[in-house]
Parts: structure tokens; C-alpha cells; sequence
């Protein structure tokens, strides 16, 4: 739950970098091709950075962590619950809330492609200046992939022709695929208002490419701009239809605006640069500093350099690290007396992979080391509440969960070590555990 709503922060950190870019250096651009690419790149590139891994991001963003911090992992109780555990989780309605709109706004967009699947199966073709069409009223002048919708009945208007040669480029040059990649986009991250904004940009400069090129053959701009304003303005679908955005389309084409240069597309690499180092300087998961129980750390970690990525990362069980979370999940068990006093949390621990594989829970004085921070400031097993309103339990209960974290993960088999340069190293992770009472 945390890394899906981790991930949509990201995505949308980097759409508003790249939105600001493209209002910034296009808005008054009129290389309606270039602006296309630069837009596709806006949808796409939110979607894909965020997946990139950390060992890709950390040297775009320039940015070393304090350690990796493994995938979280829960771990369920029962006992005396308190009040706050008979009600949904915050985070639990908020995702039940994204997950509802998302879910609408994805059966909106299949029924839409439904209708437009029936209206071509059903709708008689004819065709015109070699160009076969689907008569249908309905959906009015439109164009969805290889279908040009038309109604018949307007063939012999004057602005028949204007109207099917705008289509037409519609079609040939796959428009459709914008605006449905731009919808899906818009579905996931319904909540944020530049993603409208950025679905109306795109669906704008389709418009406008479509209206250039018509000019670009010789049609009399006074009389297109008429054939315009004649056309029916229905509500705007994936299909390319005339929308609301009649003003914008005629003050575009009466504006005297430079044909933009193709090295924009090049802000792209820097943009990309600045976004993923942005999304690179979000502590996610920083634990709480508090002061470490002296008793529970051993054995002393020898002062050799310790990494925190390195070219061959330590595997557990021959597999990536997800192995020592179930690990973790099959032998930790929720301390009863925590339990039962309802107490919740999460657990941050810190433990090193020596280049033997063994797993050490450092001390404070080589953790601060490592860290280059005061010691005082430094834990290695941190707790950080998960209660709505946010009041720590009692310390001996936070000490009962530490311990038994500590417990398992000290106790941990042997990990296949890390290697750098060809050498086995010794590297550094954070585990978050939550515990949780049903």
C-alpha cells in the first residue's frame, strides 16, 4: 500500500516538473509534431522513472542513502486491540478511495470504446474521394484509429472537405493512440489537476497538428476556420472529436507563432536529470532517531568500509532479498505482551551483510561512523508509530518489539555477500517491519 501511494508521489513530482517544462518552452511553439513527442514524453516518462532501480536513480540523483531500505514487511497480531483497530486504517480508505475512482474511470473508458466497437460493426461504410468512411451520426466527425466517422447526409456541404481531410490526419498519423495512452494517464492520477491539464494539452495540440496540415494544402483559412465553428461541439471522448476548445484552435491559427526548433526535444535529457534527482532526495522511509538500548547490539562489526550499493548486491537463499523477508515473516512472532496491550508500530533496523554473508547488527559508535553522524544521533533500531493519532505506546512495549526484531534478524542464515570490483564487501540495509493487531 505504502510503495503504491510512494510510487503516484513520485510520478507526479516528475509530471509537474515536466508539465512546468512544456508550459515554460511550448505554449507558444508551433511545431505541433515536436509538441506531440514532447507530450508522449510527458506521459510516459512519470510512468516508467519511478520503476527505475535504486541503483539507476542514485547516480542520476547524485545522492548516496544511508543504506538500502528493503521492501516492508507486516506482521499481524491479535490481543487487546484499541479503539483505532475496529475502523479502517487511513491509508486503507484512502486506497479504497484511489482504487474506486480509478476502477470508474476505467469502465468509463471501456464503455467508451464498446460504443465506438459497436458503431463500426454496425454502421454502414461508404466511401469518398477514395477514403471509405462510417456513416453514423451519432458520434458526429471523428476519427478512432483506421475509422473515420461521417454523416452521409453532410456530404455535399461546403465544409464536407475540410472536415475529412482533418480526420483523415487523425487517422494517418494514429492520434488515437495519444489519447488513449493520455486517458489511462489521467485515470491513474485522477486527484492531481495537471494531469487534466496535461490530457487537455494533448488533446488540444492533436487539434492543432490536424488543423496546420489541412492549411498546409492550399484550403482557404478564413473558410476552414468557418467550417469550425459549424461543427457540431460534442463532449469530448477518446475518439477525435471536435471539443470545446473551438476558441483556442482559431486564436491558434490566427497567431502568428514560430515554427519551434527540434533541439527542445533535448530538454528532455536534463528534465529527466532533474526530475529522477528530485524523486532521489525524498527520504521515504527515514527512521525516527531515539536513543539505542545498549544491550541489544552485538557482535562489533570490524572498521572496514561498508557500502551501501554495490555492483553485485548480497542475495539471501540464492534470491533477491524478498527471500529474507519471508525469512523474516515465517520466524517472527508478535511479542503477546505487546499484543495484548494493543500496541502497533513500525520498526526500522539497520544490519550489515559482512563480506562472510553474515548478517551483523552494528553498534552505535560504527553505525556513526559509517553514517558520519554524531553517535547520539544515530539508532540502529528505530520505532516509529503507525496509531492515527500518532501517541507512542509505553517504551518497555517498544522495547519488546525491537528485541524481537533484533531476535530474527540476528539470527538470520547466511546471505551470499556482496561483491564490488570483484571482491566480496560488507553492505549496509535498512528493514522496515510493521507490526499490526487485527
Amino acid at each position: 500500500m505504502n510503495n503504491l501511494f510512494i510510487y503516484l508521489l513520485d510520478l507526479n513530482i516528475i509530471l509537474m516538473i515536466l508539465y512546468a517544462a512544456f508550459k515554460l518552452f511550448f505554449e507558444k511553439d508551433k511545431n505541433f509534431t515536436i509538441r506531440r513527442i514532447f507530450l508522449l514524453g510527458m506521459v510516459l516518462l512519470p510512468v516508467i522513472l519511478p520503476l527505475l532501480p535504486t541503483s539507476v536513480r542514485i547516480p542520476l540523483g547524485k545522492m548516496a542513502p544511508v543504506s538500502i531500505s528493503l521492501e516492508e514487511i507486516t506482521i499481524f497480531g491479535s490481543g487487546g486491540a484499541p479503539v483505532h483497530n475496529n475502523h479502517l486504517s487511513l491509508n486503507t480508505i484512502l486506497l479504497l478511495i484511489y482504487l474506486g475512482i480509478f476502477t470508474l474511470g476505467m469502465i468509463k473508458v471501456m464503455v467508451q470504446l464498446v460504443r465506438i466497437a459497436l458503431a463500426i460493426l454496425h454502421s454502414k461504410r461508404f466511401e469518398v474521394n477514395g477514403i471509405r468512411l462510417v456513416a453514423n451520426p451519432l458520434l458526429h466527425a471523428s476519427s478512432f484509429f483506421g475509422y473515420i466517422f461521417l454523416d452521409p447526409a453532410s456530404e455535399h456541404d461546403d465544409t464536407f472537405s475540410h472536415i475529412l481531410e482533418h480526420e483523415n490526419i487523425h487517422k494517418r498519423e494514429y492520434h488515437s493512440i495519444d489519447r488513449i495512452l493520455v486517458e489511462i494517464f489521467v485515470i491513474m492520477n485522477w486527484f492531481n489537476p495537471v494531469a487534466w491539464m496535461l490530457r487537455r494539452s494533448v488533446i488540444e495540440n492533436l487539434e492543432y497538428l490536424a488543423d496546420s496540415a489541412v492549411l498546409r494544402k492550399g484550403t482557404d483559412p478564413a473558410k476552414y476556420q468557418l467550417s469550425i465553428l459549424n461543427q457540431y461541439i460534442g463532449s469530448a471522448s477518446i475518439s477525435n472529436q471536435f471539443s470545446n476548445q473551438i476558441k483556442n484552435r482559431i486564436n491558434m491559427l490566427n497567431k502568428n507563432y514560430k515554427l519551434g526548433s527540434r533541439w527542445k526535444l533535448a530538454l528532455l535529457i536534463p528534465l529527466v536529470i532533474i526530475a529522477v534527482f528530485v524523486v532521489s532526495c525524498t527520504d521515504k522511509d527515514a527512521p525516527v532517531k531515539e536513543m539505542q538500548p545498549e544491550e541489544e547490539l552485538s557482535p562489533k562489526v570490524a572498521d572496514n568500509e561498508v557500502f551501501n550499493v554495490v555492483e553485485e548486491m548480497p542475495t539471501f537463499n540464492g534470491e533477491e532479498a524478498i527471500e529474507f523477508r519471508r525469512y523474516i515473516a515465517r520466524n517472527l512472532t508478535y511479542p503477546p505482551e505487546a499484543a495484548e496491550a494493543g500496541v502497533t508500530g513500525k520498526i526500522f533496523i539497520t544490519f550489515i551483510v559482512n563480506k562472510e554473508g553474515k548478517v551483523v547488527i552494528p553498534d552505535q559508535e560504527t553505525l556513526a561512523k559509517i553514517d558520519g553522524t554524531p553517535i547520539d544521533e544515530v539508532v540502529v533500531a528505530a520505532y516509529r508509530t503507525v496509531d492515527e493519532d500518532g501517541v507512542p505506546p509505553e517504551e518497555k512495549y517498544v522495547e519488546l518489539l525491537k528485541k524481537e526484531v533484533i531476535r530474527v534478524v540476528s539470527s538470520s542464515p547466511d546471505w551470499t555477500p556482496g561483491r564490488l570490483k570483484g571482491k566480496a564487501v560488507d553492505v549496509l540495509f535498512t528493514f522496515p517491519v510493521s507490526f499490526v493487531l487485527q
